[in-house]
């Protein structure tokens, strides 16, 4: 029999909680943002790990499966959507079939699945333009707040006065005992890395187009501000492979912002908002002590294939496919590789335990979801940015703001694939709700039963003044 105190959490608060949900979920949807750059501060409860955004994912949850099953509301799918839903199932049929850990491996399925359907919840309660635009606006205002946090952490650690939010020990530079750098109220640099690394190609995208054409100019004046601030966080992550995957994406503008949004980037403007940046660089670059020398290294070797880093990943990655040999079709099991290089010992006990772990995104679907996994894989983030990259195309000509938009969130995706090769973020809410965002322009573009208040692009902005053309 439950006891009196479950059966009164389940009778008395589980309806408020459903209720709040339902009352309150279009303020939980604009505050996603703010959430996801404190991932860093997770909930802990029974013994299980809840970060604000997941916490938030699941009141959202609640409100969309109520509103759909009393008809309010009909629920909108996609390719992204169903490659995800069989990506989880790959994960789940995995586990249970050749997961050590079966019970922490399916703890790790629902945390996959609570992160993962952000996507799903923006593309489905982000109803209108006017939506989609508050929230890429609170997605640009949260990413300054968190960049400038981190910026203040870094500053006070390296002047002696470490109040968190950035590693600057001894251990991390002489042994790589954790990653050295900036990260706020994110979980480590490498991750806020990619995270700043992101923000600031999505930022310049939308403010080069911005400036150039005066009816796309909708989030322009804080795109500047977002890519000041976010450059300065960039480089304070120190890591590489953030560096090479932001310069990838800016590279990708250039090419192809002539031919996706009809606009030449101007480099000369490109000079003030990211001047910031430059001047924390050379700081950097002549800066004695710890900080300057490892800055130094990693910019003398940033792809250099020998360096300490790369030699300690190469050994876990060899690791990993050496353990994927024994089930080279669906894997072993979500998040194993752990479990399994312990070899039967309690591998929670270890300390550091959680740098067990492979942080290639593409090995770690082959390593726990096999040959089958990494192919639906390659499908998602296919259906992603291809996608993307033609409706910016198709939509140069007719909805200038729209196209802009589409194109600055699929460089930002598409930028994230080389820094999630050393350090995945994809467990993480940030990179699922630029994705939703993105799904949810997409669907603006090709639904075509919207309503006229939906259909319609958002308020031609005010002319700009004359020093911003």
């Amino acid at each position: 029999m439950p006891s009196p105190v479950t059966l009164g959490f389940a009778l008395v608060v589980l309806p408020l909680v459903v209720l709040g949900a339902i009352r309150w979920q279009r303020a939980i949807l604009t505050a996603l943002p703010f959430l996801v750059v404190v991932d860093g501060l997770s909930i802990s409860a029974g013994g299980v790990s809840v970060r604000p955004s997941q916490f938030a994912a699941s009141l959202l949850v609640i409100a969309l499966a109520a509103s759909t099953l009393i008809g309010a509301r009909r629920m909108r799918t996609d390719a992204t959507t169903w490659w995800l839903a069989a990506i989880l199932a790959v994960n789940v049929a995995a586990t249970a079939l050749n997961s050590p850990v079966r019970m922490y491996s399916a703890l790790q399925c629902v945390n996959l699945a609570t992160v993962w359907v952000i996507y799903v919840l923006v593309i489905n309660l982000a109803d209108t333009r006017a939506d989609l635009d508050a929230l890429l606006g609170n997605v640009l205002l949260a990413a300054i707040g968190a960049s400038g946090v981190a910026i203040v952490a870094y500053v006070f650690a390296v002047i002696g006065l470490p109040i968190g939010g950035a590693e600057v020990s001894k251990g991390a530079v002489e042994h790589l005992t954790n990653a050295y750098g900036a990260y706020g109220t994110m979980l480590e640099p490498n991750l806020f890395g990619s995270f700043t690394g992101a923000h600031l190609v999505m930022a310049m995208a939308l403010l080069v187009v911005g400036m150039q054409r005066a009816e796309a100019a909708v989030h322009t004046r804080l795109a500047r501000w977002t890519a000041a601030v976010v450059a300065v966080g960039l480089v304070l992550s120190f890591t590489r492979a953030a560096w090479l995957g932001a310069l990838a994406g800016l590279a990708m503008f250039a090419v192809f912002g002539p031919r996706s949004v009809g606009v030449r980037v101007p480099l000369r403007r490109l000079v003030a908002p990211l001047g910031v940046g430059l001047a924390v660089v050379v700081v950097l670059l002549l800066l004695p002590g710890d900080a300057g020398t490892l800055f130094r290294f990693k910019i003398f070797n940033l792809v250099n294939l020998e360096s300490q880093t790369v030699v300690l990943r190469a050994l876990t990655y060899n690791m990993a496919l050496e353990q994927t040999a024994a089930h080279p079709v669906i894997g072993a099991g979500t998040f194993t590789f752990a479990a399994l290089t312990a070899q039967g010992s309690d591998f929670q006990q270890f300390e550091n335990w959680r740098n067990l772990w492979i942080g290639n995104y593409l090995l770690l679907a082959l390593h726990d979801t096999g040959v089958v996994g990494l192919v639906l894989w390659g499908g998602l983030l296919w259906s992603i940015l291809s996608r993307g990259a033609r409706l910016a195309r198709d939509l140069r000509d007719t909805d200038v703001a729209l196209a802009s938009q589409i194109f600055a969130l699929t460089l930002a995706a598409a930028s994230l694939l080389i820094p999630f090769l050393a350090t995945t973020g994809f467990t993480l809410a940030y990179p699922w709700l630029l994705i939703g965002l993105l799904g949810g322009y997409c669907r603006l573009a090709v639904e075509p039963r919207l309503a006229p208040a939906q259909r319609e692009p958002a308020a031609t902005p005010a002319p700009l003044p004359a020093d911003a053309t």
